[in-house]
């Protein structure tokens, strides 16, 4: 450890880095409030803490908290998104945690409580809001809260899903937000409209894992009850998007899946991790871990870590041949994904703030 930091409320929300800058949200629902925390990267000194009054609490799943949501940064603002009384409220803050505007997305109907979280891409925020209650994917400028478009979703089950980018590269970028009600959808980035639509028929089940983008396809999953349904590979072509494959056994609920060259790398709710090819969905190994997990697996390197509710941090070559590297208990339960940045790792546990990795030299400062 380079340093540890006590936490004084509970989140489920990973910690984002932008510099030498950290930021944390929290949640205190004695008080009716939503914590914004910013720390020093280098050394874990806290810098700032804003509070936001968000009403009184509401229902969640035993496992979830009241700060699930994980906020996007860019080079001037951090985009934090919570709920109150029922509305999904999008704020933007400084770095100094000046407030520069806020916003209500719209209306939220859940049983299990909130999760979900914003991303920025050049000059736009997005929040896809699905939920029982009136749904939409939102675009708002990110300097001011003017909404640039907002596309119309049907209502239904709940997705805590975050979006991605189909190629980050690309002059037109395109979104990608996964929902049960409305399947798999490509939105042009800048205007909104609906580039194609498909997988209503493969996306039964509860959204929570992202859909991520690889070897030029749309991995995405769905579930139930702590267990994965299925996932389904898929590739655009023209106005659609086809399966390639689809899996069944060991799929993940929560945790989002991870690429390492051309392997793919799962790790189902209940503790096994399972690596598959890439390009064919062909299974290579199967191993029971142990434990639950929440946190989604990273890759660092040639190396794949693993985090479980319990704390204990199992490292694992990126291989198709299982083989485990290390086991390293955290001595706290962890439901948040690692971040990782300036060569460092940052974990944030039920009650503390932790950084990971070599210690620098004077020479290196």
């Amino acid at each position: 450890y380079l340093w540890k930091q006590p936490l004084a409320n509970i989140g489920h929300s990973s910690p984002v880095v932008w510099d030498d800058r950290l930021y944390l949200v929290s949640g205190d629902p004695k008080a009716g409030e939503q914590i914004v925390a910013a720390y020093n990267a280098k050394s874990g000194k806290p810098l700032w803490e804003k509070r936001f009054d968000v009403g009184p609490s509401y229902h969640i799943n035993g496992l979830n908290s009241y700060a699930s949501s994980t906020p996007a940064v860019d080079a001037e603002f951090l985009y934090v998104l919570w709920l109150k009384e029922g509305r999904v409220i999008l704020t933007a803050l400084t770095h100094e945690g000046g407030e520069v505007w806020h916003y209500d997305i719209g209306p939220f109907e859940e049983q299990h409580g909130f999760g979900k979280s914003p991303i920025v891409v050049d000059d736009l925020v997005y929040v896809a809001n699905d939920s029982e209650a009136e749904s939409s994917v939102i675009a708002l400028d990110r300097k001011t809260g003017d909404v640039r478009w907002q596309s119309p979703r049907e209502s239904g089950t709940t997705s805590f899903s975050t979006p991605c980018l189909l190629d980050p590269s690309a002059k037109d970028k395109v979104l990608l937000p996964l929902s049960t009600a409305s399947g798999l959808t490509a939105l042009n980035a800048r205007t909104g409209q609906i580039v194609w639509q498909g997988l209503k028929d493969e996306i039964t089940q509860r959204c929570v894992a992202s859909p991520i983008v690889a070897n030029g396809m749309v991995l995405v999953s769905s579930g139930q009850g702590g267990m994965g349904k299925s996932l389904v590979a898929a590739k655009p072509e023209g106005n659609t998007v086809k399966e390639v494959y689809h899996l069944e056994k060991g799929i993940p609920q929560v945790p989002t899946p991870v690429v390492a060259g051309d392997l793919l790398f799962v790790i189902q709710d209940r503790g096994t991790i399972s690596c598959f090819d890439l390009a064919t969905g062909k299974q290579n190994f199967r191993q029971r871990l142990g434990g639950d997990f929440h946190s989604s697996p990273i890759r660092i390197g040639n190396r794949i870590f693993c985090t479980a509710r319990s704390g204990e941090v199992i490292v694992l070559a990126a291989d198709r041949k299982y083989e485990e590297l290390a086991r390293n208990s955290l001595n706290e339960p962890c439901h948040a994904t690692p971040a990782v940045a300036n060569g460092r790792l940052y974990i944030r546990t039920e009650s503390s703030l932790v950084c990971i990795g070599a210690p620098i030299t004077t020479a290196q400062n």
